[in-house]
């Protein structure tokens, strides 16, 4: 059990410290801003966000980017709550601002990907920028994000944090930071496999070259990494590390909840299998690593302590360059909760994942 607890321990390892190195690659400097200024459409999809969508068309209304170029299309999917009401007010006080309700399901793509893709078709910005409808957006984020479209071409992925004081809220950026420093990571070797559809940019002409969700309208999940992945085959991606573009998100309220999310987070892995097969062997031993010091806990086996301490000094290195990277201090009893708790339900969800068992928006 100790020679496969090192082994499933150092392969993972060896992914994490090229994420490491893939970090020190970045540069920090401003994204610079292009004189030609396009176009740009917003575009959200809502669906029962009454709590939220409010503050968010706070934040979008009060971009500093020039509102004769700006669009902003937020699309209704279905929302039984007071959603519709609010975004009807918002487009009858301002005319940029438009509100496409979807009645009805589309057989044949899921639901969030139906409303985006709706969106976007009747987008008329050179431009998409992406963000959800519990998100918070600071004023420069549109001109941040389209300014990295404009200088790398491709799909703009850009940085959302997770707000919130409570000790769970913190513990929820934690395991979000650790997802988004390693794609950064990456992105620092220019390898792009995944992002956060809270903070997308890319060009509309790309959408199209990709036949929009079409290849993927099966799937209920995942529509941000897809994305990531189709436009980066084709034009490039980039990692915007530029503080005037990060983007809050709220956490989740309860256990079963961050359960859930991270279960249909972690569904995405299986289709990766032989479209990215180097991005599944990364998930795998994160998965392989986890569910051997599980087990290695469980049968008491000589060596677990070492294989603990490795994983911890090396995570614990990528959240924290990730965190200076991203402007977000990492508490470090919370990174000593996390790393300590994570192994334990890991396994689970990834095995949970691959079978499909979550709920998502009813």
């Amino acid at each position: 059990m100790t020679l496969i607890l090192y082994l499933c321990t150092g392969l993972y390892l060896c992914f994490v410290l090229f994420i490491i190195a893939g970090l020190f690659k970045h540069n920090t400097s401003a994204v610079k801003t292009n004189n030609e200024l396009s176009k740009v459409s917003i575009v959200v999809a809502a669906r029962n966000e009454e709590n939220n969508i409010a503050s968010l068309i706070h934040d979008l209304i009060h971009q500093t980017y020039p509102r004769d170029k700006l669009e902003i299309i937020i699309a209704n999917d279905r929302s039984t709550d007071q959603t519709g009401a609010i975004l009807n007010k918002a487009a009858a006080k301002h005319s940029y601002i438009h509100h496409i309700q979807i009645e009805e399901c589309n057989p044949e793509m899921a639901s969030k990907k139906h409303a985006l893709q709706q969106a976007i078709q009747r987008a008329t910005g050179d431009i998409i920028v992406c963000t959800d409808a519990d998100c918070q957006v600071p004023q420069t984020w549109v001109s941040s994000m389209a300014s990295s479209v404009k200088s790398n071409g491709g799909i703009t992925i850009g940085f959302s944090k997770i707000a919130g004081e409570s000790f769970f809220d913190q513990y929820q950026m934690i395991d979000f930071l650790s997802i988004t420093a390693a794609n950064a990571g990456f992105g620092g070797w220019k390898v792009f496999w995944s992002g956060s559809g809270q903070n997308l940019s890319y060009e509309k002409k790309n959408f199209e070259l990709i036949n929009g969700f079409t290849p993927v309208k099966d799937k209920i999940s995942g529509d941000d990494m897809y994305l990531v992945q189709a436009i980066s085959a084709i034009d490039g991606a980039a990692i915007n590390i530029d503080p005037q573009s990060f983007v809050s998100t709220q956490p989740v309220k309860t256990v079963k909840d961050f359960v859930n999310q991270r279960i249909r987070w972690s569904s995405n892995a299986r289709g990766n299998v032989r479209k990215k097969p180097w991005f599944f062997s990364f998930l795998f031993s994160a998965f392989l690593c986890n569910l051997a010091l599980f087990s290695g806990f469980l049968l008491q086996s000589k060596g677990i302590q070492f294989a603990f301490f490795l994983k911890f000094i090396f995570e614990g290195l990528v959240i924290f360059l990730g965190g200076r990277l991203f402007e977000t201090p990492v508490p470090s009893l919370v990174y000593l909760t996390w790393a300590v708790v994570q192994p334990f339900y890991i396994p689970f969800i990834g095995l949970l994942g691959l079978a499909n068992i979550y709920t998502w928006k009813s």
